[in-house]
């Protein structure tokens, strides 16, 4: 699944004094610091040093579709030596699970979100509680529950992904508890909601800040989002609902796809297999309730101010003084953002339309003050004059004149198709091919081919071995699979008309001939592959709707 990554534009306006001219050295046979994946990339890609530093092969093999394909992984048996090696320059950079040490590294972005959500059994039975448990998440998100947990368990790092969306949660209602059926019909008369909990009575686990089971009550990051989740669940059925944590470590999950426990908690994995089956297959999933983002971290560069032209001590020093102040009062991640809001001072963003503002408004502190601008260029003028604290643009913003960084709200692309057991064939095509694409790196390979594109992996899908996901054979092809076949057509809606093809810069030009950009060149990586299996006389056909009706078309 490809994301588009909102990004905030902080702009860091560097010392000039007029009578020093300077140089800014780095220490002893060093570049600058790497502070992004396609920096880290590139740096690959050039050489000498390509080694990167990892704990396990599982590890590499998770984000090797993300790096370069020169990268030379080299294995740790723990943290420190891990360390050790970054900091000698042994490894050009590494990654663990959690966050390093940013005191001690420049840490940034794989790019790679591993999402999580309540996961129940599928069928019928559930849609009322799997209507239930969305309706809580949502309105979870949308009262800031998830940055304010976040925020209360440092060094937890949260990023949003949202499967649902509504500004108006009443949208998106709980059932009716009167009609209710099915497993949250149980839930209602037990007055229990049972979720699976990984762990047992008398091992219950620690994961410092993500949650600490051994003390009552449990603290951390997932404990106080089960609370805060069962506040909602509970205005909508009553305060008497209790949460009853069923405590596993193996035989759970059957128990979950047989219904005699409700669901899992929230941060179970999403993409993995369950008995060498996709969970996507076997399981059905709430909303996305947050996702896991990894980060890659390399040396952080020492850098000493000399004066290039003069021995004038006090100059050099007052360039020193400038350049201090200034990487002090740099913002470059939303965290640093949203303390400097709390400090006070300056606390108005600009944004091109409220609903901008309100798409990320559950991640910023409560104290911004939003600006409007009817325009880009007036937007980026108040930054640079420093009217506004940051600012919030579709797309990419100048790299050259703003520090960038992540809001940390992952907008999710995918296929989407109707509902039923007509799509089941098709959708398991469609995960075969998807699985294959990210494993061949070929969205890292459509997005650097146009810059300034970014795209973020969130794998609701995942396999090392493509083959655990297979495609339905032809010959038994059912539904609209049966459909493609039979036609050898592949109809998908295309937003536009025949006589007005959108222009969307990097992400898609479809006016042009052939068609270029990131989603053209992703289609042709996946029709590539669709070929492969089901044959190279399958067309693709464009059905371009200016209104995007998706229930007509596969």
């Amino acid at each position: 699944m490809a994301m588009s990554r909102q990004a905030l534009p902080i702009v860091w306006l560097f010392c000039q004094l007029s009578a020093c001219l300077s140089a800014v050295v780095p220490d002893v046979g060093s570049t600058v610091s790497i502070s992004s994946r396609q920096a880290l990339n590139a740096a690959l890609e050039a050489g000498p040093n390509r080694r990167m530093g990892f704990l396990s092969a599982a590890n590499f093999n998770t984000m090797a579709p993300v790096l370069s394909k020169k990268v030379v992984p080299v294995y740790f048996t723990d943290t420190e030596e891990l360390y050790k090696a970054v900091t000698s320059e042994d490894v050009l950079a590494a990654l663990i699970s959690g966050v390093p040490n940013k005191t001690m590294f420049s840490a940034f972005s794989s790019d790679l979100v591993s999402p999580r959500a309540f996961q129940m059994m599928p069928g019928s039975a559930t849609n009322d509680l799997m209507h239930a448990v969305d309706a809580a998440v949502v309105r979870t998100h949308n009262g800031g529950d998830l940055l304010r947990v976040a925020e209360a368990n440092p060094p937890f790092e949260v990023t949003e992904v949202h499967t649902c969306r509504s500004l108006e949660p009443a949208k998106v209602p709980f059932p009716i508890a009167s009609t209710a059926t099915g497993l949250l019909k149980d839930v209602l008369d037990q007055k229990r909601l049972r979720v699976l909990a990984y762990g047992t009575p008398a091992d219950k686990p620690d994961w410092k800040q993500d949650g600490n089971y051994e003390v009552d009550p449990p603290v951390g990051f997932w404990p106080e989002y089960m609370a805060a989740f069962m506040k909602e669940f509970r205005a909508a059925y009553g305060n008497d609902i209790q949460l009853e944590r069923v405590w596993m470590k193996a035989g759970g999950t059957d128990m979950v796809l047989n219904g005699s426990i409700h669901m899992t908690e929230p941060y179970y994995i999403y993409e993995n297999l369950h008995n060498g089956t996709l969970k996507k297959w076997s399981h059905k999933f709430s909303c996305i309730v947050m996702g896991y983002e990894q980060q890659f971290f390399s040396k952080r560069r020492a850098k000493v101010i000399t004066d290039a032209v003069t021995s004038d001590a006090q100059c050099a020093a007052a360039l020193k003084t400038c350049e201090d102040k200034q990487l002090m009062n740099r913002i470059t991640t939303r965290e640093e953002l949203n303390s400097k809001l709390e400090s006070g001072g300056n606390v108005k963003m600009g944004f091109l339309s409220q609903a901008n503002f309100l798409s990320v408004q559950s991640m910023l502190s409560t104290k911004v003050e939003p600006v409007i601008f009817l325009s880009k260029p007036q937007l980026y003028e108040a930054v640079v004059n420093g009217s506004l604290r940051a600012a919030l643009i579709s797309g990419v913003p100048d790299r050259t004149n703003f520090t960038v960084f992540s809001t940390d709200v992952i907008s999710p692309r995918a296929f989407q198709t109707m509902p039923g057991d007509r799509s089941v064939d098709l959708l398991k095509a469609l995960d075969a091919v998807i699985v294959r694409t990210h494993n061949a790196g070929e969205l890292l390979a459509a997005a650097t081919a146009n810059p300034p594109f970014q795209a973020v992996e969130v794998h609701t899908c995942r396999a090392d071995n493509p083959g655990a996901v297979p495609f339905p054979a032809a010959s038994t092809a059912t539904g609209l699979l049966k459909d493609v076949l039979d036609s050898k057509k592949l109809r998908v809606l295309a937003s536009g008309t025949p006589g007005n093809y959108p222009n969307w810069g990097q992400d898609g030009n479809y006016k042009a001939t052939p068609m270029t950009g990131f989603w053209p060149d992703y289609m042709e990586f996946f029709m590539t592959r669709f070929r492969a299996e089901y044959g190279v006389d399958i067309v693709l056909e464009r059905v371009w709707q200016r209104a995007l009706r998706a229930r007509r078309w596969c």
